[in-house]
């Protein structure tokens, strides 16, 4: 591991020291940081306890910023032909963090100078380490205080490839620091520079989101190497800068940029800002916020990227349960109350873990939304669904749900084109919202020319059962057993299944009450007017190869129930 790669200021101490060992061939050593109040906040010792306990003098001087090379050592003989000692500063932007020192033991060969100059090089790379750490912690108490990456109620879904809330936030942010018109973000990558995010504030021309240059050919890649200041407030003045065809295209007249990196230190790109005039140049404190708002835009830009990955492979877990043994369908018999002959048969999912355990279908199809694959779920489901239609007896029907959105996709319409529209019916959730009914009518006006029946599931248990009910026309209505499961005992549940019963007879649908358990509940719904029904009572879904192996559905029972 190098030192770069450590993830705490302890082990950043103790890989130095390790490598300060290989380099010198030095027999002690110890290495500390020093806390905002100047003690000792982390230390490291390395080798035998030789090196010196009272080293005041050192330690002060190393801690003032300066090496120190000495051939003496209270307490401890020294060779007389070098030094025993090696101290150095760990300094980063000119404040000592801390210090590292060395010391081979009396009668070893002595530190060269060349050993110092490599103990500086590598205290150095010490300091760099501790200061991105730091900085990294820094920003990350800033987020948190600013809460401009924390999401918000009114953030908007972004598509794939879009530029977060968040993100837009910060660059919000970096064009008020800067007053400027204009602030972008920019990926370089490839010799390629990618605007990820745009945030316009006036007239001025500006590039469009997602729009790519040479990178060779911006204002971005003359930042990274150096070639331009942080701040240009008069580009017409700049010899360069003036002559390059892009000033001219977007009327650049003041420009400042920082890079932008992520927590591991790996270049993402840059935050800049344009001007259509020149302005007066940018203040320390201005551009110092402006590299504040990068180390953010960094962070949450990893955030996003870690956040992604795991959705990714989250998506891709999901992918396997759908398309392997983990899932597959089950029937359950809609039947006629008055003599419980199965009339049809519901095509309901079902799912299990690798290890076997059944999962809930509820949370499977949420998790599918939470994932945006519950289109490819429901897609799934119905072709798996309409495969079993050849096994159902020939006078009933197969019954499939599907979403307003899936309706509207065209592989699903091929999908409900593809078997006999005759023998399907095709139920929608009542608890999803429709944004756009004359599609949807339009989507499958062909397939009910040629017979395909919709049904409005869960009648009665969302928010827009009466728009549904209105605008789809459907042929079925299911009653939803929130108004059967005390329909018996129930007046308030005997009068809403009544009424929509009244409602079915005049506009003449089916009416099918679902999840009756009881045969008191089947006698009920049927002399409030429902035809036909399905649940517990009658049977619990089941695979069809079992459901269609059985001797005949044994309806005695339910006769007597509904007689």
């Amino acid at each position: 591991m190098s030192i770069a790669d450590a993830d705490d200021e302890q082990a950043i101490l103790e890989r130095t020291l390790q490598v300060a060992h290989e380099l010198t061939g030095a027999t002690s050593g110890r290495a500390h940081l020093i806390g905002s109040d100047s003690a000792i906040a982390v230390e490291v010792v390395e080798g035998p306890p030789d090196l010196p306990t009272r080293l005041e003098k050192v330690i002060e001087t190393v801690l003032a910023g300066r090496s120190v090379r000495s051939n003496r050592s209270r307490g401890h003989r020294t060779t007389p032909d070098g030094p025993a000692i090696i101290g150095v500063p760990i300094t980063a932007g000119g404040k000592v963090l801390g210090g590292l020192y060395l010391q081979r033991s009396p009668g070893r060969a002595p530190f060269s100078a060349q050993h110092q100059v490599l103990i500086e090089a590598l205290a150095q790379q010490c300091a760099t380490a501790v200061a991105r750490l730091r900085a990294g912690r820094a920003t990350d108490e800033l987020l948190a205080g600013l809460h401009l990456t924390d999401q918000r109620a009114d953030d908007r879904p972004t598509l794939p490839g879009e530029p977060s809330a968040v993100i837009r936030r910060l660059l919000s942010t970096a064009r008020g620091v800067l007053g400027m018109e204009l602030a972008f973000l920019s990926r370089i990558a490839d010799g390629v520079q990618t605007f990820a995010a745009v945030d316009a504030g006036g007239s001025a021309p500006s590039p469009a989101e997602g729009s790519t240059n040479e990178a060779a050919d911006g204002y971005c890649t003359l930042l990274l190497n150096g070639a331009i200041p942080p701040a240009v407030p008069d580009v017409a003045s700049h010899p360069v800068l003036a002559a390059m065809p892009v000033t001219t295209e977007l009327g650049i007249g003041a420009y400042c940029g920082v890079p932008v990196r992520l927590p591991d230190g790996s270049l993402y790109g840059t935050l800049c800002g344009l001007h259509p005039d020149s302005i007066t140049a940018p203040s320390s404190a201005q551009l110092e916020a402006l590299a504040v708002v990068a180390r953010l835009v960094g962070h949450s830009l990893a955030a996003e990227q870690r956040l992604s990955r795991e959705r990714e492979a989250d998506r891709q877990a999901f992918r396997t349960l759908v398309d392997g043994q983990g899932r597959s369908i089950a029937l359950q018999p809609i039947v006629d109350l008055s003599d419980g002959r199965a009339v049809g048969y519901e095509a309901l999912s079902r799912f299990v873990d690798g290890d076997g355990s059944p999962r809930r279908p509820d949370e499977v199809f949420a998790k599918a939304a939470a994932l945006g694959l519950l289109l490819y779920l429901e897609q799934a489901a119905a072709r798996s669904a309409l495969s079993l239609l050849p096994q159902l007896p020939g006078d009933t029907y197969l019954s499939i749900n599907l979403s307003p959105a899936a309706l509207l996709d065209p592989v699903t319409q091929d999908l409900l084109r593809s078997c006999a529209p005759g023998r399907l019916v095709v139920e929608v959730t009542e608890h999803e919202e429709v944004g756009d009914y004359p599609a949807i009518r339009q989507a499958i006006a062909d397939l009910r020319a040629r017979g395909l029946r919709l049904a409005i599931d869960d009648t009665g248990a969302g928010f827009a059962s009466l728009q549904h009910l209105t605008q789809l026309t459907p042929d079925i209505i299911k009653l939803d057993v929130a108004f059967v499961r005390d329909v018996q005992a129930d007046p308030a549940c005997r009068a809403v299944a009544r009424a929509i019963a009244g409602y079915a007879a005049e506009v003449g649908a089916t009416l099918v009450a679902e999840g009756i358990e009881l045969p008191e509940q089947a006698t009920t719904l049927r002399g409030l007017g429902a035809s036909y029904g399905q649940g517990y009572h009658f049977s619990r879904p089941q695979p069809p190869e079992r459901l269609f192996s059985a001797a005949p559905h044994p309806t005695g029972s339910v006769r007597k129930a509904v007689a």
